[in-house]
């Protein structure tokens, strides 16, 4: 992997620049090929189960890695899936996407040296939020919880971004937050002028993954802010709330973002239930935690 170059602050100062630093990092950590090569069978009116698995099959790690994930504890599956083929027709092919995005991201950043945060507790929070926002969709009734998900466990990717380029600042504010019990994020946006949440939005945007992904991330700090995903953005930014509040994993927030009421109420949610949800989100996470970081 070519060698890191860290920024200097001022290059990058002012939401002008945001561009510049997701555009630095982009260089470096990138999507595969077969991620955008499935994008365009899937939109492709006549590909067949047969090619989704033949282009699949290209990639043998990558393969074993799906398969792993489709037998693990997010899916509960009742026999094992043992091909891809099978993998297709049972979790279905949007979600095979899904997969793939979440893997290779933490492939990509699993081959980053990264000093100032326990990867291990970063994934932890992250695949705590991604099931937490899932579990509420599932709580409330919500078509198709599982979407939940994918934007729950990406929503802090930016702060990686700003541990990978901006180290001297983030040892800087990190425990200047936690001495002046203020979420981390409202540092970010004093030195910066935007957080991780608009980082790692505008870079999954880049990576021009669906809106219903990156436009969630980007605003689970600021979920009113979102437009056609605002439902998605409140989940996030609950279950962002919660798995920090709970102090389970970390990706360096040491506060817990105060939850907006008007989120539950967009959820259907009363703060009472979340205990309720939580301890039922909390059998699965420790188990898919597992599966997502083995190799």
């Amino acid at each position: 992997m070519a060698g890191i170059n860290t920024i200097n602050i001022s290059e990058v100062h002012g939401r002008d620049r945001l561009d510049i630093l997701v555009s630095e990092v982009n260089k470096l950590v990138s999507l595969p090929n077969i991620y955008y090569r499935l994008e365009l069978a899937i939109e492709s009116p006549t590909a067949t189960v047969d090619d989704f698995s033949l282009l699949l099959s290209t990639d043998t790690d990558l393969c074993a890695r799906l398969l792993r994930m489709a037998n693990s504890a997010f899916y509960s599956f009742p026999a094992k899936i043992e091909t891809i083929d099978r993998a297709i027709s049972t979790i279905g092919i949007r979600q095979i996407r899904e997969l793939i995005l979440m893997t290779s991201v933490i492939e990509a950043f699993n081959g980053v040296p990264i000093e100032q945060v326990n990867m291990r507790t970063f994934w932890e929070h992250s695949v705590a939020v991604g099931v937490l926002a899932r579990a509420m969709a599932q709580y409330t009734g919500l078509t198709q919880p599982e979407r939940f998900y994918i934007p729950g466990l990406l929503h802090d990717i930016g702060r990686l971004v700003l541990y990978l380029k901006l180290p001297g600042l983030m040892s800087e504010i990190v425990p200047l937050a936690k001495e002046l019990g203020q979420p981390l994020f409202e540092f970010e946006l004093e030195h910066l002028d935007y957080t991780h949440a608009e980082i790692g939005g505008r870079l999954l945007e880049l990576w021009k993954v669906p809106q219903s992904i990156y436009e969630p991330v980007f605003y689970h700090h600021q979920p009113h802010d979102a437009s056609e995903f605002i439902q998605l953005a409140s989940a996030t930014h609950i279950a962002d709330g919660w798995v920090n509040h709970e102090q389970f994993g970390s990706s360096g927030e040491l506060i817990a973002p105060i939850i907006r009421p008007e989120a539950l109420q967009l959820m259907g949610i009363q703060e009472i239930e979340m205990e309720e949800i939580w301890a039922l989100a909390k059998e699965e996470i420790s188990d898919i935690v597992n599966q997502f970081l083995s190799h």
